[in-house]
């Protein structure tokens, strides 16, 4: 597949899915305003659940926890009632408090951390952030995508089996493949990528559980 090709799927897309397509990636521009705490932690709680579920737990998390000191010295289980809704929020309450501390530890506060992130070296922006506890390939390029406008592509589950489905990839292949192949295909263009993210969701919403399988079908021909 080509970056004309690629284009060519992106327009496609959004003609089908418009609303949503647009919705997302207004949203998702959005996240350039927002803290940095708040995007690390709003993307540590959206594993395996839903976008809903996960603004439900960030929006009552941040009313209480809207600092990295507030959340450095919580207890886990404080905030696990605030956001069992994501499941796993034991685990998550834990990775979320960790962060903070490991963030408070080397970095002093998240001011310092955001300006390295900023303008270091793309790969070692990415490191850095993965070093932190409970932050993977996804939320690493989701911060350094949505917060900072870096070029590099989050893969989500939606993501992955759309790309799968389309024979982009393998079916065994994992997120960093697609990334990967992304990153290869389109230009390093934050503004293109964070399009191709959002538009590659909606078509993943739009044809989860079977459904509109003509869609697919059809996109995978063009």
């Amino acid at each position: 597949m080509t970056s004309e090709q690629f284009r060519r799927l992106l327009g496609r897309i959004h003609a089908e899915v418009p609303d949503e397509s647009a919705r997302l990636l207004e949203r998702l521009r959005r996240q350039r305003r927002a803290p940095l705490l708040k995007v690390l932690m709003q993307t540590i709680l959206s594993h395996q659940t839903t976008s809903t579920q996960t603004r439900r737990a960030i929006d009552r998390l941040w009313a209480r926890y809207h600092t990295l000191e507030r959340v450095a010295d919580a207890r886990p289980a404080e905030i696990k009632r605030l956001v069992d809704n994501v499941g796993l929020g034991q685990i998550k309450a834990r990775r979320l408090v960790a962060m903070a501390v490991d963030i408070r530890g080397r970095w002093g506060g998240e001011q310092r951390l955001a300006r390295y992130l900023r303008s270091a070296p793309l790969e070692e922006a990415r490191r850095v952030l993965m070093d932190l506890p409970g932050v993977g390939p996804k939320t690493a390029a989701v911060v350094l995508l949505f917060r900072f406008h870096r070029p590099t592509f989050p893969v989500d589950t939606n993501i992955l089996r759309v790309a799968r489905e389309l024979g982009w990839v393998r079916r065994n292949a994992d997120p960093e493949d697609v990334r990967n192949l992304v990153e290869r295909t389109l230009p390093r263009d934050p503004a293109l990528l964070l399009k191709a993210h959002a538009y590659l969701i909606a078509l993943g919403r739009a044809t989860q559980r079977g459904r509109r399988r003509d869609l697919l079908d059809r996109l995978r021909l063009t």
